[in-house]
């Protein structure tokens, strides 16, 4: 896969109820005078050719976002499936509506998002179909995976909604699926690791604003 790829739409999950994140939906919060919803869709953009789709759950996220994204921007927006909870509800909705053989997933709370870094991961999908795996998914040396930063066969994910029920997390996604590559992270230039930073708290965004402060001064 290439930047600006045509095989591969962005998605962002923006469904989430923000429960800690005491200033109200973290899409909506800023960092360097652009909220995060529409710093991480212009990363999609700059990385994909496809319009990215935005997951939200209810018709008042969805208004509240589309009043916050230029009107020249081609985001598209989806409701969660209903009969799931969680990121997974849009990320299922997401891929029903997707054209592409591949999408690239990510949280609405990544104000850190690098189209290089989705570029990073997008290229470790061999060009053969029938080598690639059915999701390339960073990992860290400690083990954790980073699942909203990652790219998926989008067949695959809608293939395996019959594994999954109400309440399931991604980690049931990722072990519903046959061949998932897990990408280490200190494998990856270190502009990843960056990259799928996410903001929960008020007290992150904090952090996150200071470095961002720290590195223009530098």
């Amino acid at each position: 896969m290439r930047s600006e790829s045509p095989d591969v739409t962005g998605v962002v999950l923006a469904g989430g109820d923000s429960r800690r994140f005491d200033a109200g939906d973290k899409a909506l919060a800023t960092l360097d005078g652009e909220t995060f919803i529409e710093r991480v869709l212009g990363e999609l953009r700059a990385s994909t050719a496809q319009p990215p789709i935005v997951a939200v759950r209810t018709e008042t996220q969805r208004k509240q976002l589309h009043r916050t994204i230029s009107p020249s921007w081609d985001g598209r927006f989806v409701l969660d499936d209903g009969s799931l909870t969680g990121p997974l509800a849009g990320l299922l909705s997401a891929c029903e509506t997707a054209s592409t053989p591949w999408i690239f997933a990510v949280g609405c709370d990544m104000p850190l998002l690098d189209s290089r870094a989705i570029d990073e991961v997008c290229v470790r999908v061999p060009r053969d179909a029938e080598r690639a795996p059915e999701a390339v998914v960073p990992v860290s040396q400690h083990g954790r995976r980073e699942p909203l930063h990652a790219v998926y066969r989008r067949s695959a994910i809608v293939n395996c909604r019959r594994h999954l029920s109400n309440g399931d997390s991604f980690n049931a996604l990722l072990t519903a699926l046959d061949d998932v590559d897990y990408a280490v992270l200190d494998e990856l230039p270190q502009l990843v690791r960056l990259s799928v930073t996410n903001v929960n708290t008020l007290s992150e965004l904090e952090r996150v604003a200071t470095s961002v402060e720290g590195e223009r001064s530098d």
